[in-house]
């Protein structure tokens, strides 16, 4: 059966020799040319001649006129018949030959694929269309569990070949109809060609008696319609996805979508978006003038961006930064539907508000720290601070008093932020004013823990390092409460006193008392070094605290250094350790160094 099929599309539907109509025209040809012959003879029989003694012997003579005359007429009879025949059949052939060029035309001219294969798995005709996808214009003698691999003929949304029994042209060969199914083509064959997809239908051809001689499959190059497939779906997850709240009209203002951010934000389901207007958000602080500007800008197709005032289901004000697009029809130009995409601006205009607030606080809060280190002949002084946020609740200060006599302050609120640095503030205020008295120091700092016991809650404390210096003789008092030692280190870098934790923390209790530390005389060459725990705390990628260790290491690295440079290399060597991470705490360092 796949012979007759071949005889059909072999030679590229053109030349197509048909064996039986050749057998006709051969005998047609025969009798044509037998009359003439056999009449011809009947004539020279029945002539007179010399040679008649030796006609006479055969079968025809010139005696028998009669029996002569029928068959010269039985013999013309047929050549006129077997004339007639041949070129009914040379005609016939023509016309079979016009129609196969013209039919053999047609389907290599139309867009869509077209493969024949016989039932013996071997492909008969390859048209124009099918040899694109291909690469080829035969079946090169592949087997059918070859065509998958082969070809690149993969199923959709996998990175598996189709099972060649499962093929569209190989069910239609078995005499199946396959409605449409989709392909995937990387053809390793074709060099540089794209990945493809192809919509297939395939169907048995039958003789006609029924039996199946192949199959035909037809397919249509379907790689931009899927493309925009998978762009319409990539534009709806990113709309579904987005912050943003996005809502689709038609023409009228009705609303046809909305996107999951517009449920969150606005507060209304999408069920009882749709359909309804953008009124619903209408919060009545515009002026109608500006909807009919909106309205009119929009209609006329120009794109419309504001900044509204917007109210919730629950009743809730919000700001939104709306921009509304108008969409016109691909193929009339005419407006369809409208876009909009409105951005909730609440949150980020009150943070910058705050943000704002923080600046100006941090600002004031800097002011508040000395501006300069005091000018004392004999002595280097200096301190800084790094906070870790806008604000901080590290504070240090210098306060000079007569005698002369120089009160230094380190101190530290527990947090970061706005909260510890009014703490902060507070605590400066008191200090400055007690030590302007000239209390005695345990005296000073019981009085400081007592006016923030009246102003903190249980979760807020102060630690303070608080010493007086008499810079004239070099006597040294302090007080540590609870706050992290501070060194004093003689002019080799050795750590000669440790002036560690000698009272509770202020602002917990009140009945709590302060007991002063060892005092000490600071001697020329030696430097007291004192720091808040977010030099000491601060944490390695690997987790190692920098430590007193680390702090001491950088001091004795640079004793030869003025106080102002000793305390920038601490700080420097403490953000260092942290390898670029966030600061954790804030910083302060204070270097007191006697010439």
């Amino acid at each position: 059966m796949s012979i007759q099929l071949k005889m059909f599309f072999d030679c590229d539907l053109r030349t197509c020799p048909m064996k039986h109509r050749m057998k006709l025209r051969w005998l047609s040809t025969l009798l044509a040319l037998l009359g003439p012959v056999v009449g011809v003879g009947g004539y020279l029989l029945d002539q007179p001649s010399e040679h008649a003694s030796v006609l006479a012997y055969l079968p025809f003579t010139g005696h028998d006129r009669a029996l002569t005359l029928g068959i010269e007429v039985f013999l013309g009879y047929e050549m006129v018949v077997g004339l007639l025949v041949l070129t009914q059949a040379w005609n016939r052939e023509k016309d079979l030959r016009r129609h196969n060029d013209l039919m053999g035309s047609v389907i290599h001219s139309v867009t869509e694929g077209v493969l024949v294969a016989g039932t013996d798995g071997k492909i008969l005709f390859v048209n124009e269309a099918a040899s694109r996808l291909t690469g080829s214009r035969s079946g090169h003698g592949l087997q059918v569990a070859e065509w998958s691999g082969s070809y690149g003929l993969y199923q959709p949304d996998t990175d598996r070949l189709f099972p060649p029994d499962q093929l569209p042209l190989v069910r239609a060969m078995r005499g199946e109809h396959v409605a449409e199914t989709d392909v995937l083509v990387r053809n390793p064959r074709i060099a540089g060609a794209a990945e493809a997809w192809a919509s297939v239908t395939a169907a048995p051809i039958l003789d006609s008696r029924g039996e199946l001689l192949g199959g035909v499959a037809v397919f249509r190059d379907i790689t931009e319609k899927k493309h925009a497939e998978e762009l319409t779906q990539r534009l709806s997850n990113a709309l579904e996805q987005t912050a943003d709240s996005v809502f689709i009209t038609d023409r009228a203002g009705r609303i046809e979508y909305v996107n999951p951010a517009f449920e969150v934000t606005t507060g209304y389901a999408r069920a009882e978006a749709v359909g309804a207007t953008p009124r619903l958000l209408k919060s009545g602080r515009q002026e109608p003038e500006f909807y009919r500007t909106l309205w009119e800008s929009i209609s006329g197709g120009a794109t419309f961006k504001a900044t509204v005032i917007n109210r919730k289901k629950g009743g809730e004000l919000f700001i939104a930064e709306q921009t509304i697009t108008p969409m016109r029809d691909s193929r009339t130009g005419e407006l369809s539907h409208f876009v909009a995409v409105m951005r909730d601006l609440t949150d980020r205009l009150k943070f910058e508000e705050q943000g704002h607030e923080l600046r100006l606080a941090a600002s004031m809060q800097q002011r508040l720290f000395p501006k300069a280190p005091p000018h004392i002949p004999g002595w280097d002084i200096a301190g800084a601070f790094s906070p870790a946020v806008a604000t901080c609740g590290d504070y240090f200060d210098f306060i000079e008093l007569p005698g002369p006599r120089l009160v230094l302050a380190v101190a530290d609120v527990c947090g970061h932020g706005m909260g510890p640095a009014l703490i902060t503030a507070a605590t400066r205020g008191y200090v400055r004013s007690l030590a302007r008295t000239g209390v005695p120091l345990a005296e000073l700092a019981a009085n400081v823990n007592l006016l923030l016991v009246d102003d903190l809650d249980e979760c807020h404390f102060v630690t303070m390092l608080l010493a007086s210096l008499e810079t004239q003789t070099g006597k040294l008092e302090w007080a540590n409460m609870g706050h992290p030692a501070g060194y004093l280190l003689d002019v080799s870098g050795e750590v000669r006193l440790t002036l560690e934790s000698t009272s509770k923390p202020l602002g917990l209790f009140a009945e709590a008392g302060c007991t002063l530390g060892e005092p000490c005389v600071l001697t020329a060459g030696e430097t007291l070094v004192l720091v808040t725990d977010g030099a000491i705390e601060a944490e390695s990628p690997a987790g190692q605290l920098h430590g007193a260790d680390g702090v001491l290491r950088t001091i004795r690295a640079g004793l030869d250094k003025t106080a102002r440079e000793l305390v920038e290399s601490v700080i420097g060597a403490t953000r260092a350790h942290a390898a670029g991470a966030p600061q954790a705490d804030d910083i302060t360092v204070v270097v007191v160094k006697r010439g």
